[in-house]
């Protein structure tokens, strides 16, 4: 799935939390399948932290894979 895609279905996964171009570009790497997945993860994630702006360094902080 190219960034704009991604980026399409994670802004629009929950109107108070934002996705960053580049967090996007990383989720590239990810198969497919997983990026609902990871979105869905993610924006968990940031609502439990009280974070709006999903970026880099956030995935990386909160990937369950480590």
């Amino acid at each position: 799935m190219d960034a704009d895609s991604i980026k399409e279905k994670a802004n629009s996964a929950d109107e108070n939390i934002t996705f960053t171009d580049d967090a996007c570009e990383t989720m590239t790497q990810l198969p497919d399948f997983v990026v609902p997945m990871a979105i869905e993860h993610m924006v968990k994630a940031a609502k439990d932290q009280g974070v709006d702006t999903i970026d880099t360094a956030f995935l990386e902080a909160n990937n369950p894979m480590g």
